[in-house]
């Protein structure tokens, strides 16, 4: 092989490494539900204490907690009603404001609408925080894409339950609505 097509592979092998990597390691394996026991439908606020925040939990940081799934393996399988994932909560930046989201419609900050990964367009799901406070949101987005991070919240979803000054929060989903599946 010549020296100049040795560079070629050495660059076609650095752009794979450097830009696929990355792309693959952003999606989550959701292991399935292991108990048969059912979810309680309403969730208790938390009488322990909240830790004090560190240096590492900032709310621009993350620590590779996972997002633990308390449903089936697919949310798209889950029943209507029942908690269905915990994890970290984030909310959209401003400067999404009018950008187009994955269903096609533009972003509004004024609207309860958040980011999943696997629900479908159109769900509506309550996100509750360990203390109790609670938004429905419908889906419209697909994301977030970092570890540890289950759903994008609207800043109007965000402000109802206390997220903005947290910018990082704790919170379980509860299916409410899904819509059917389309007939093929």
């Amino acid at each position: 092989m010549t020296p100049q097509g040795r560079r070629a592979a050495g660059r076609a092998l650095a752009f794979l490494f450097l830009f696929c990597t990355p792309a693959c390691a952003a999606h989550q394996p959701v292991a399935p539900r292991t108990s048969a026991e059912p979810i309680a439908r309403t969730v208790a606020p938390s009488t322990a204490p909240v830790p004090p925040r560190g240096r590492d939990d900032e709310p621009d940081e993350d620590d590779g907690r996972i997002s633990t799934p308390v449903a089936p393996a697919s949310a798209r399988d889950a029943k209507k009603g029942v908690a269905i994932q915990r994890g970290r909560a984030t909310y959209y930046a401003d400067k999404f404001n009018g950008r187009a989201t994955a269903s096609g419609e533009r972003y509004n900050p004024r609207a309860l609408t958040a980011a999943h990964r696997t629900l479908p367009f159109g769900a509506l799901v309550d996100v509750i925080r360990r203390d109790g406070r609670r938004v429905r949101v419908r889906i419209n987005d697909r994301g977030p894409f970092k570890r540890g991070r289950i759903i994008d919240l609207s800043r109007r979803a965000a402000e109802r339950i206390g997220l903005i000054k947290d910018g990082v929060t704790d919170v379980t989903l509860e299916l409410i609505w899904k819509p059917s599946r389309r007939p093929r």
